[in-house]
């Protein structure tokens, strides 16, 4: 084979590669977006939960299956945020992963007042179910307005 063919053959298979690794890539962002946002479904629905056991002044414990769902989705919640993931179908703003210490600290954050609410519902303490979910609310609403584009 010619010099010149196996050159052309060389950049055909690299641009090739570099097509197949850019599908790829664009696959593993868009998973990832779907990952985080089963995770802030996750959220959702648990936290919908603990706001019906307090409004309906249920038994606390109801509350406790739910905020451990949070608390375990929190820890692992991150991971879902790699970089290269801020483009697509995602509400995530850049700030995420330019601040990505206070990202973190503020998904550590959710997952402690968690812990707390589930905390309060083992002790069935409503008075501190209610206090335990408000902070668990202030903390979602700390995260939202610093990193989520509405």
């Amino acid at each position: 084979m010619a010099t010149w063919h196996k050159a052309v053959l060389a950049a055909t298979l690299g641009l090739a590669m570099m097509s197949v690794g850019g599908l790829a890539f664009a696959q593993s962002a868009d998973d990832a977006i779907k990952a985080r946002k089963d995770g802030f479904q996750v959220f959702r629905v648990s936290a919908g939960a603990i706001k019906k056991v307090v409004d309906d002044n249920s038994a606390p414990s109801g509350a406790v299956a739910a905020a451990e769902a949070i608390a375990q989705q929190a820890a692992k919640q991150l991971q879902h945020f790699p970089p290269g993931s801020d483009k697509g179908n995602t509400k995530a703003k850049p700030e995420i992963w330019a601040n990505w210490a206070q990202f973190e600290a503020g998904m550590k954050d959710l997952e402690g007042k968690a812990t707390a609410v589930a905390a309060a519902g083992k002790a069935g303490d409503a008075a501190a179910l209610k206090a335990a979910f408000g902070a668990m609310g202030g903390s979602c609403g700390t995260c939202h307005k610093a990193f989520r584009a509405d």
